[in-house]
């Protein structure tokens, strides 16, 4: 069975145990998810369904899907939310280009095994490891380097 075909049926599994209606609407929007690169906008979801799904219901479906834990919500340093699938995907963490917003991912198997000590030793329940770094990309440093050297010629 396919990533997708799982996800659908974890989908409707935990709509129908929630009480939720499955609809077309909601299978619409994450079927859309498949199409869109790993970090997306909930606008970018709305464009992919225009005129069939409104976007009060992209948003009400990405909050059920990400309750579902299918899609978690991640911090990417601007004002308004981006998210990515889960399902399917490896442990990772993210890098974040503070100058031009490239995301980096890399494997984040070690860094949740720090993490999972740490909640152990505390005695806490774990539900999600989100590991992110921000700063300036190799290739902003390399054109900040650039420009200083420009700076110092002159």
């Amino acid at each position: 069975m396919s990533r997708a075909a799982n996800a659908q049926e974890a989908f409707v599994d935990f709509l129908r145990k929630s009480g939720l209606n499955v609809t077309r609407s909601r299978l619409a929007v994450l079927q859309a998810l498949t199409g869109l690169p790993q970090h997306f906008e909930a606008a970018q979801v709305w464009m992919a369904l225009h005129p069939r799904v409104s976007p009060a219901t992209v948003y009400r479906t990405l909050e059920l899907l990400e309750r579902a834990g299918l899609v978690r919500k991640v911090e990417l340093g601007e004002a308004h939310a981006h998210y990515e699938r889960v399902f399917g995907q490896e442990d990772h963490g993210h890098l974040v280009c503070r100058v031009c917003g490239q995301v980096l991912e890399f494997p984040g198997k070690s860094a949740r095994r720090v993490v999972e000590k740490a909640a152990a030793e505390e005695g806490f329940e774990l539900n999600e490891v989100v590991i992110q770094g921000y700063g300036i990309c190799a290739d902003c440093r390399k054109a900040r380097y650039n420009c200083r050297e420009a700076e110092v010629a002159e």
